[in-house]
Order: structure tokens, then C-alpha cells, then sequence
């Protein structure tokens, strides 16, 4: 896997809508990985932006490069493994990878990426944590606060079945990695001094977004429309997933049972969780 990223072009306004529903198919909710195009380019900008802003921190999907002494032996092992299941499935190391890119979960973790930094980029950055903490770590996603610098680490992204979110079936490998002291972030990236810096980070509050299929189909219609604003779907997701968030933090606050500096680091997040819920509509 190459360590080098194309410079990118930022440019204006893209129309998503043409990756969207098949117009000679109105009655059919079209399938997840219709949107794939869609999403890849809008990472593309996120990183693209971020980049600018920031510096070169960001691969082209949003994901934070593996830069470092370390980082191209951990390329390597990541190609490695990547091609150990491609034998063991029968399929090739592309095919893979195409199929990773239509699962669910996968186009889930992308749209709550551009959700959140939709709703939340002027005081927060969001970006994917690195492919190897997604594999070695089980972290998706990474939200930084611009201000206090505070961090939170998005595990899976769950799609359930129907009206179901799936979110049970997370709670307890989160709960496990809470008890276990929080995530750890080889790759992770932290705020000094207003500026981006590459940080390992340790004992990381760790919390699950679930959403259903027709969540997920909801939210992925409504970004590729490419309206300017926030829908009235996307805010009702973005108002689930803080409440869940909130609910999730709520439940560890006076666990004194934790490690000291998880503890520490979930008193940090107080003023970032106060910020979010700003932003949720009012009933």
C-alpha cells in the first residue's frame, strides 16, 4: 500500500444527485452501495480541505496516514494481512476491497463521517482513524475538539435489521474496551496550540453510532441530494446519534472503577458534549 497521496484539487460544489436513485426506478429505495461514488468523492473534499487547513495529515478516503517511523513496516503488514484473507476467501486483494467498500457498515462509518463534520466542522475536526487502528484497534472514526483538544473515538459503525439499530450488539465489546482503560490510537492526531500535530493517543472514550437500514438509506439519499443546509432526516439522525453519545458518556461518568486518565479524559469531554448537544433541534 503506497504511502504517497495525490495532491488534491478542491473543487466547488459537486451535484451528488446523479449517484443517486436510478430514474427509471422511483418505487425502489435504491441499494447502500449505489452511493459509493457519491460518498468517495465527498471524503475526497473532506480531505482535501483538511489537508489544506492542516497539512498533510489525511489519506484520500479521510482516513489519518500512517506517517512515522513506523508507518511504512505497518503499510506493509497491513498489505500483508489483507492478502492473507484475499487467499483464504479465494478472491483477489481488488475484489476484496470493492466488497469492503459496498458493505454497510463501511458506507455507514463514511456517512457519519460527513454528517458529523457537516453539522460540526467549525468546531470540531472529524476524520477516519487509520487503517490500521481500524483493523488492530477497532476505532472508526476520530472527532477532535478545535478549542480543548478533547477526543472522541467512534467504535463500529452498526446497521441493524428494520427498526432495529443493532446497538446491543456493540454495547459489550465498547463496555470491554472502556473497562480495559479506553482505545488506543497508534495514528492518532491531537490540538497544540491551534495546530494539528501526530500524536499516539492512549486511554481514548471510546462510543458506538447505530443506525438502521432505513436510517441509512435516509441519510445517504439526503447527502447525495447536495442541498446546502441540514434536512430535516439528517438532523433527526444527528440528533440520535449525540443523544446516544450523550446517554453512552452519562453512563461511565461516576464509574470510578476506570482507569484514572480515561476518567480524566471523560471530564474533558464535558464541554465538547455541551457543544454537540447545541446543536440538536429542540422538541
Amino acid at each position: 500500500m503506497s504511502m504517497e497521496t495525490p495532491n488534491i484539487k478542491i473543487v466547488g460544489k459537486i451535484d451528488l444527485s446523479r449517484f443517486g436513485k436510478d430514474t427509471n426506478k422511483f418505487d425502489k429505495v435504491p441499494a447502500p452501495e449505489t452511493y459509493v461514488p457519491a460518498l468517495k468523492i465527498c471524503l475526497e473534499n473532506l480531505a482535501g480541505r483538511l489537508n489544506a487547513e492542516h497539512g498533510d495529515f489525511f489519506e484520500l478516503n479521510g482516513q489519518v496516514k500512517m506517517a512515522g517511523a513506523e508507518g511504512a513496516s505497518d503499510y506493509d503488514l497491513i498489505a500483508a494481512k489483507e492478502n492473507a484473507w484475499a487467499i483464504e476467501s479465494g478472491k483477489s486483494v481488488e475484489a476484496m476491497a470493492a466488497a469492503r467498500e459496498k458493505n454497510p457498515a463501511n458506507i455507514a462509518e463514511a456517512a457519519t463521517t460527513l454528517l458529523f463534520d457537516k453539522v460540526l466542522g467549525d468546531d470540531f475536526i472529524i476524520m477516519r482513524a487509520s487503517v490500521h487502528d481500524d483493523y488492530e484497534n477497532g476505532a472508526d472514526q476520530l472527532i477532535i475538539d478545535k478549542r480543548t483538544g478533547a477526543v472522541i473515538c467512534g467504535l463500529d459503525d452498526v446497521i441493524g435489521h428494520n427498526g432495529d439499530d443493532g446497538a446491543e450488539k456493540k454495547k459489550k465489546k465498547m463496555d470491554d474496551k472502556m473497562r480495559g482503560g479506553g482505545a488506543k490510537i497508534k495514528y492518532g492526531v491531537a490540538m497544540n496550540g491551534g495546530r494539528l500535530e501526530r500524536k499516539s493517543l492512549r486511554h481514548i472514550p471510546i462510543f458506538c453510532f447505530s443506525l438502521s437500514k432505513p436510517e441509512l438509506n435516509s441519510l445517504l439519499e439526503s447527502l447525495a441530494a447536495g442541498r446546502p443546509g441540514l434536512s430535516a432526516a439528517e438532523m433527526a439522525i444527528y440528533d440520535k446519534l449525540v443523544n446516544s453519545l450523550l446517554s453512552q458518556a452519562g453512563e461511565y461518568e461516576d464509574d470510578n472503577s476506570l482507569n484514572p486518565e480515561l476518567q480524566d479524559n471523560l471530564r474533558n469531554l464535558a464541554p465538547s458534549l455541551e457543544k454537540m448537544q447545541a446543536h440538536i433541534r429542540p422538541n
